[in-house]
């Protein structure tokens, strides 16, 4: 309750219905309970209020019993009249919103991105091109509500109409602003907001940081076309791992990076390449090694059952390095395992691994 005090000592009520339920200034009334005008909220009588050079004149109600909504009820038909008045009276009236144009691949995009893929304009348009009229309180065309104002052709009926809701104490219903009409709602706060929009029309406060955190805009569109999916010079920096297998049976796993739309072998030598879109490396190798077995069933030490981690941690080892009389440790030389007579695929981890599927999205070069 008092937080609706306050507000009404800041915010005068200095408009009211009056006695033709036009809405007139309190500087334009007689003084006193003579006035005529009605409260715009509760439609009891009013007096007009002159406070000389400390307070703002204004409106009160003669009961001496404040209405909560009086000054929202008054915003929203002032903003209905002025907004309407400045759309008729102008040669230019402009709607802005941001446009977004994102990369045709944005939605099926299988790459790790640190932004979207996008490029962000201010498209403006001046109203009075395309539209002449203004009315207040007219009905949707489509579905059973009114609107605070609409904007529409007389001369091009077949011209989609734009309506206008002015949001002063309750938001519009979801229902009607997906409703498929094209629909500008907008918050007013104060007669400062309806003053930006009669000098600055409808203009979409730009979001320049998609991470930082600022204030909503108090005008927002729904219902009109505000992004495309054809923006093709478009282009991201990517990390991900590349796999790399070669005719010999080496292989390579790594962490690289490139142009999303540079998709190309490291090496023309490499028989099979897989780029997997992460900067993490886990669990990447054990998977790729089986895909590359599977397509081209080149044998490698690293599918080998007798293939498996050093009892000190130190990597892999041949468990029979001993029977096999080669070096305990040494860099991976899978010509041999081409060779080897005790080569023994490990079905078992490769039935698990390519179950389990890839940890990564990915592509094979």
């Amino acid at each position: 309750m008092k937080k609706v005090q306050q507000k009404h000592e800041a915010h005068m009520l200095i408009y009211a219905v009056g006695s033709k339920g036009q809405l007139v200034n309190v500087d334009d009334v007689r003084t006193g309970n003579e006035c005529g005008c009605f409260c715009p909220a509760c439609k009891e009588p009013l007096m007009a209020k002159n406070q000389g050079l400390k307070r703002i004149h204004h409106f009160a109600h003669q009961s001496g019993t404040e209405c909560d909504f009086a000054y929202e009820s008054m915003l929203h038909l002032l903003a209905k009249e002025k907004v309407r008045n400045a759309f008729l009276d102008n040669e230019e009236f402009l709607m802005g919103f941001e446009y977004k144009s994102y990369c045709p691949k944005s939605k099926q995009c299988v790459y790790v991105r640190y932004d979207e893929c996008r490029t962000i304009q201010q498209k403006l348009f001046n109203l009075k091109k395309y539209y002449d009229s203004c009315e207040q309180e007219i009905c949707y065309d489509n579905i059973r509500r009114r609107s605070d104002l609409k904007i529409y052709s007389s001369t091009h009926p077949e011209r989609e109409p734009i309506y206008i809701e002015f949001c002063v104490t309750h938001a519009s219903d979801e229902a009607k602003l997906h409703s498929g009409n094209k629909i500008i709602e907008i918050l007013i706060e104060d007669e400062d907001d309806i003053s930006n929009l009669i000098k600055n029309g409808f203009i979409e406060k730009m979001s320049f940081n998609m991470y930082s955190e600022q204030e909503p805009s108090k005008i927002n569109f729904y219902g009109f076309k505000m992004e495309d999916y054809n923006n093709h010079a478009i282009n991201s920096n990517i990390e991900f791992v590349r796999y790399v297998l070669y005719q010999s049976g080496k292989t390579r796993c790594y962490q690289d990076g490139g142009n999303c739309k540079e998709a190309r072998k490291s090496s023309p030598h490499s028989l099979f390449e897989m780029r997997f879109h992460t900067p993490v490396s886990f669990e990447i190798y054990d998977y790729a090694k089986y895909v590359g077995f599977q397509k081209y069933g080149i044998l490698n030490c690293c599918v080998c059952r007798n293939y498996v981690d050093s009892y000190n941690g130190l990597g892999k080892i041949c468990r029979l390095y001993k029977h096999l009389q080669i070096p305990q440790y040494e860099t991976l030389d899978t010509s041999r395992a081409k060779s080897c007579r005790c080569f023994m695929l490990d079905k078992e981890d490769m039935e698990q691994k390519l179950k389990n599927g890839a940890p990564a999205p990915y592509d094979i070069l």
